[in-house]
Formats: C-alpha cells, sequence, structure tokens
C-alpha cells in the first residue's frame, strides 16, 4: 500500500472515531486517548497528523461543513436540475445526522467560546454556508420558485437555523423527527409548485 494510502486511511480511522466520541460525549470529554484506542492507532499516529485535539477538531468542522457546501455548489452549477427536489432531500437531512456531524457541530458551538481558534473556524464555515445558501436562494426566486417576500440571505440565516434547531431538538428527544424540517422548509420559502412528497 502507498504511503498517501496508508495516511488516507489513518486519518479516515481517526476522523471515524472522533465524529463517534465527540457527538457522543462532547469534545471536553473526549481525549486523544480515547480518540487513538477507538480508532485501533497509536497517539504517535494522531500527532504525526494532528498537533492538537483542537487542531483535530478544526478538521472534523471542515469535512462536515464540506459535506453540506458540496451539495450545495452541485446544485448551482446544474441549471437543469430540480432545485427543489434536490435541496430539500430527505436523504441528505438523515445523512447528514447520522454522520454524527450535526451532533458534533452542537458540542462545539457550546464549547467555541473558550476555543478561540474554534469559534473563529465555526463563524467562517457558517458564513460559507450561509453565502452559498443565499446564491442559491437568489436563483431560485430569479426562476419564481420561492414566493417568500423575505430577502435570500434572510431566508439562508432562517434555514440554517431550522435545520440546526431540529438537529438539535431530535438529539435531545429523538422523537422530534428531522425529516419534518423539510415541509418546513418548503413552507419557509413559500415554493411556489410544491411537489407531492414534501
Amino acid at each position: 500500500m502507498k504511503q498517501q494510502e496508508m495516511t488516507e486511511r489513518t486519518i479516515k480511522k481517526l476522523m471515524d472515531a472522533g465524529i463517534a466520541l465527540f457527538a457522543k460525549y462532547g469534545y471536553s470529554n473526549t481525549s486523544v486517548d480515547q480518540i487513538v484506542k477507538e480508532a485501533g492507532l497509536s497517539k504517535g499516529a494522531f500527532y504525526a497528523h494532528f498537533p492538537t485535539k483542537e487542531d483535530f477538531l478544526m478538521k472534523v468542522l471542515r469535512d462536515g461543513f464540506r459535506f453540506y457546501f458540496e451539495n450545495l455548489r452541485e446544485l448551482m452549477t446544474q441549471e437543469n436540475r430540480d432545485l427543489v427536489d434536490e435541496l430539500f432531500s430527505v436523504d441528505m437531512v438523515v445523512k447528514a445526522y447520522e454522520k454524527g456531524f450535526s451532533a458534533v457541530l452542537l458540542h462545539s458551538a457550546m464549547t467555541c467560546q473558550y476555543l478561540h481558534q474554534v469559534k473563529e473556524e465555526l463563524i467562517k464555515q457558517m458564513e460559507e454556508w450561509r453565502t452559498d445558501l443565499t446564491r442559491l436562494f437568489e436563483a431560485m426566486k430569479k426562476k419564481g420558485v420561492i414566493g417568500s417576500p423575505l430577502d435570500a440571505r434572510t431566508l439562508a440565516t432562517s434555514a440554517m437555523a431550522l435545520f440546526n434547531g431540529y438537529n438539535m431538538q431530535h438529539y435531545i428527544d429523538d422523537r422530534i423527527d428531522i425529516k419534518e424540517m423539510v415541509t418546513v422548509f418548503v413552507e419557509l420559502l413559500q415554493i411556489q409548485s410544491p411537489k407531492s412528497h414534501y
């Protein structure tokens, strides 16, 4: 196996272990020892790739946000796709939660007040997310898909709040169905021709 492949496999093992542990116990209650034990690796393997646990969390956050960004950016570059169907995919909502990133984001938001670097990273990533959503909603408004009188940036901020709020409530009480947010998104945006599966 090539060195690059080994490095990628090691990082993936660490990331998977870190996400699972951060989602379950939070950043503060998870040690590097726990991460490497869960990953079946040595501490040396961890520190060969991440100078600190905080740097590791930053990578987890960047990769988690990338999951959302890639979907949004793909939508914005493919004019012929049905923006409504693609944007409000129940599968994407469920996958995001199942990956554990939603829980990690919640824990990170709570710890960022004393981790300045993490706070700055969250601000940066969330602003990128808001910018991408704003551009997408502007395109949807121009196509006449969105009927809401609110401006695209306000809609983007509201959509993010809705997404994070549903995830938080589901994390606390799994009787709250995160798939319901899809219907609420459609109502928030006042979609002009809603699909029957909403």
